[in-house]
């Protein structure tokens, strides 16, 4: 289930020529972003909170290795694509993520500032990324597909099911999460579609993302506690209750659809929050 756009004619001399397709043509538009952070950023930039704040840290200093190797994984398969509308969705995901890992970089160094141990987190990301790379190239774009998944979930969570989350969040903070959310929702498709053109093995689809669970969830785990023990707050029980009650509403809410992937007959677009996206880009993306 491919989103399509239509493939327009170029005018010239001789036989029309196919239009190279943009990201914005296919629903997928790269967007520069350049966010600067100042001492107006907080250590505890979500509602005040430092350990919830630290626990979407941990997770920001994983991204940009992260999110290098979803665009590896992709290119390893790219020129097995004919289909001229997923070739230029693919181009446009390797933009988005590219400049997911550059706004997260800048965002990470701003935690960093703060005294936060990212470094340690993003050492241990880089050592995973290196043991992926020397599995196969199905494995790496199965891999991929499984976590990126999961960004469409906290993408989901952000923008249809708890948008008040965003409310919750500092100015500065507010619009790197907005806009990642955002355009996680754009390109959630893109990779699961690669993999269909080109590997097609549910089954082996749905081992890997057994994996890709308990290993996500122990890196941020991981991460998070790394970072926790630098807030001061390990003895405040009413942070951690916040945080406990925040991830139980969260699990709640995408446990239905975090099972619909290990349905044979699943596409991520069957999680259609496109409205949702629009509403948000209006709300936050107005002229970027």
């Amino acid at each position: 289930m491919t989103r399509q756009s239509a493939v327009t004619p170029i005018a010239g001399k001789g036989p029309a020529k196919a239009k190279r397709l943009r990201g914005e043509d296919v629903g997928v538009p790269v967007r520069r972003m350049d966010l600067a952070y100042d001492d107006q950023l907080p250590l505890a930039w979500f509602d005040g909170n430092e350990l919830i704040s630290m626990f979407l840290a941990g997770f920001s200093a994983s991204l940009p290795e992260g999110e290098s190797h979803f665009i590896h994984s992709v290119r390893l398969f790219q020129d097995r694509i004919t289909d001229p509308v997923l070739r230029a969705q693919i181009r446009a995901f390797i933009g988005q993520e590219g400049h997911h890992s550059k706004e997260h970089d800048t965002f990470n160094d701003a935690m960093r500032k703060r005294g936060v141990d990212i470094d340690t987190v993003e050492k241990r990301m880089a050592a995973s990324v290196k043991r992926w790379k020397k599995r196969s190239a199905k494995y790496q774009l199965a891999h991929t597909v499984c976590a990126e998944h999961f960004t469409a979930l906290l993408a989901d969570v952000l923008l249809s099911k708890h948008p008040q989350m965003l409310d919750k969040m500092s100015p500065q903070a507010r619009t790197i999460w907005a806009w990642h959310a955002i355009e996680e929702a754009e390109h959630k498709a893109v990779a699961f579609d690669v993999y269909e053109q080109t590997v097609g093995d549910r089954k082996y689809l749905q081992r890997v993302m057994v994996w890709v669970t308990a290993e996500f969830m122990a890196k941020n785990t991981r991460s998070a506690w790394t970072l926790f023990r630098g807030t001061g707050q390990l003895r405040n029980l009413k942070k951690w209750r916040e945080l406990f009650a925040l991830l139980r509403t969260l699990g709640g809410d995408t446990w239905k659809d975090y099972k619909d992937f290990y349905r044979d007959d699943f596409h991520p677009w069957q999680h259609d929050n496109r409205d949702a996206v629009e509403a948000a880009k209006k709300q936050y993306l107005e002229g970027k």
